[in-house]
């Protein structure tokens, strides 16, 4: 069928897909919100605004360097369709835009962190709810991947040495969390930028809590595991209690022996002691010889007993912090009327130590992860008898159930396998730890296959760093790069959300542009890069690629983005106070 577009005036882009972008964007709201974020810049031809959107223009037609607005192959500054598209009059000069990113501070990064949450909330919330209508697993993968710079600059801050990049690097870390339901694309929740020294492990609480405070999900805190823990701790103060008791009673002995020497070598003037006789001389002495001794003892008993009071304290105010968290976690059930039977939170070894584990399981969650070293999985090799049972789950893969122990210092009891892999001649061993109480437990083959999906945040990241080009820094400032972080997740999320509304403004789709419409890396770097026509009509926005574009001649009807109808009453998600 031909669909004429004539009757009304037409334009050329060199954009052609980001003008859809900016459609899309527009009409959720996205736009008006970051056009009223507080800027603490004066307007000249151009509102500080205009080019914070111009930063995400940029991002979403990805952009390698700031400079490509002006410099680049098909200059967006020269767009002005693009511009129109994304409600703007025009785009500055890429210098100004840097200008606007170092002009940037915290308030201007929250104010824009709100705009991206509002926006994003219906299509979060969307996803939740499919969740949890069918009752599916919540997964949510983490991971820390780093952002390195010149090993010689000194002008980006707060920067520092680190290990990225499988080499000790300048730069920064950017810690993430995704959902990654089974049969849709993965979701970002939230990204944090940290100097290049963090670890993983320091970045689990604040991922966590970010995903909670995006998705309104919450799993059932466990209380009785805080419960269980906290009569431990009474157990603890009680026996430290004890060894007071005791070793004040012992320097309370040994101080009343020193004083009685004392007095009793006292008691014998020195004028006397040479006219004493063989037995009383022999006496003298020993108490001379005994008080030192007496001393030294009575010396480690203080010191034993100073110990043991600081530890008291210790474990008091660890007691005190417990009983805090134990009311604060039945708080949260509370509010919590009917939480998700399952959440999982799915990461490498870096994040798994002893604190994070246990934070994990009274916080209600299922994690899935290996041993962060070595030791861990000697230990266990060590347990392993000759009818170990070693049950082929990959190609090159086999695991082996050792059932429920304890590592890392978590109190309580996980489930741990042995995984190794023929590497030349040797095999190399892992352990990996999981943990469920809802009473279902995978096969070694299905837990091998679900842990090694976490290669979804993995592809994410590549995509991250492929696509939209993260690890390339547009600014030198704090803010500017945290706003950089905040466009990137929005625009890998944006090119998702945006696909089914894409698809339903094709007519007449070709293999091609259908081929590319699941493929968000050539919808940034193609489609949106790609020369079409773009006419107003009063139907809408109607846009042709070019017929030398990759998709010559297919139309896109843009009639408007539908609204969002959020399902209210069965499985509505918890409210949860982000502050």
């Amino acid at each position: 069928m031909n669909y004429p577009l004539t009757d009304w005036p037409t334009a050329n882009t060199q954009h052609g897909l980001l003008v859809a972008f900016g459609e899309f964007l527009q009409q959720h709201g996205l736009i008006q919100r970051l056009m009223e974020v507080p800027l603490k810049q004066k307007t000249r031809t151009y509102a500080p605004q205009t080019k914070l959107v111009e930063l995400l223009v940029g991002i979403m037609s990805g952009l390698e360097h700031l400079a490509d607005l002006n410099d680049g192959p098909r200059p967006l500054v020269k767009d002005p369709l693009v511009a129109q598209a994304w409600g703007q009059a025009g785009f500055a000069h890429y210098s100004g835009v840097s200008r606007t990113m170092d002009c940037c501070d915290a308030a201007t990064v929250a104010a824009v962190e709100q705009a991206i949450t509002d926006f994003s909330q219906p299509f979060i919330a969307d996803t939740m709810q499919a969740l949890l209508r069918r009752g599916a697993p919540i997964v949510y993968d983490v991971d820390l991947t780093g952002q390195a710079v010149s090993a010689t600059s000194t002008t980006y801050p707060d920067a520092a040495f680190g290990w990225m990049n499988d080499g000790l690097k300048l730069g920064y870390q950017l810690a993430r969390i995704c959902v990654s339901p089974t049969d849709q694309p993965r979701l970002w929740l939230a990204g944090f930028h940290h100097p290049g020294n963090t670890v993983s492990a320091a970045c689990l609480h604040e991922l966590v809590r970010a995903a909670e405070a995006r998705t309104q999900v919450r799993p059932r805190r466990r209380v009785e595991l805080v419960q269980q823990r906290l009569a431990d701790q009474c157990a603890s103060i009680e026996h430290t209690h004890g060894l007071i008791a005791q070793h004040q009673m012992t320097v309370e002995r040994l101080q009343a022996t020193q004083q009685r020497l004392h007095r009793q070598i006292a008691q014998t003037p020195l004028a006397e002691k040479e006219a004493l006789s063989p037995r009383k001389s022999q006496q003298v002495a020993g108490w001379q010889r005994r008080l030192p001794r007496v001393e030294t003892q009575l010396a480690q008993a203080q010191r034993m007993l100073t110990q043991h009071q600081a530890r008291l304290l210790e474990q008091q105010a660890g007691l005190t912090q417990l009983r805090a968290w134990l009311a604060q976690l039945h708080a949260d059930n509370q509010t919590n009327p009917d939480p998700p039977l399952y959440v999982e939170v799915r990461m490498d070894a870096g994040f798994a130590s002893g604190e994070n584990l246990t934070w994990l399981l009274e916080m209600g969650y299922c994690p899935n992860t290996k041993a962060p070293n070595g030791q861990t999985t000697t230990a266990l090799r060590a347990r392993l008898t000759p009818q170990a049972r070693w049950v082929r789950v990959g190609d090159n893969a086999e695991m082996t159930a050792l059932g429920e122990g304890y590592v890392h210092d978590c109190p309580y009891p996980l489930t741990i396998a042995l995984e190794r892999f023929k590497v030349g001649h040797e095999f190399k061993y892992a352990t990996l730890v999981h943990y469920r109480d809802d009473g279902v437990f995978p096969t070694l083959p299905a837990w091998f296959q679900h842990y090694n999906h976490r290669q979804t945040i993995e592809a994410g990241n590549k995509e991250m760093k492929g696509t939209f080009f993260v690890q390339h820094l547009m600014s030198r400032s704090a803010a500017g790069i945290q706003l950089q972080v905040l466009f990137t997740g929005l625009a890998a999320n944006v090119i998702r959300w945006c696909l089914p509304w894409l698809k339903s403004c094709v007519p007449e789709p070709t293999p091609m542009f259908a081929r590319v419409l699941d493929s968000p890396k050539h919808l940034v770097q193609v489609a949106a890069n790609s020369a079409a026509l773009v006419q107003q009509t009063r139907f809408g926005t109607a846009l042709r690629f070019a017929l030398d574009s990759p998709f010559p001649g297919v139309l896109l009807l843009l009639k408007g983005v539908p609204a969002f109808q959020l399902a209210f009453g069965f499985n509505q998600p918890c409210k949860i106070d982000s502050s």
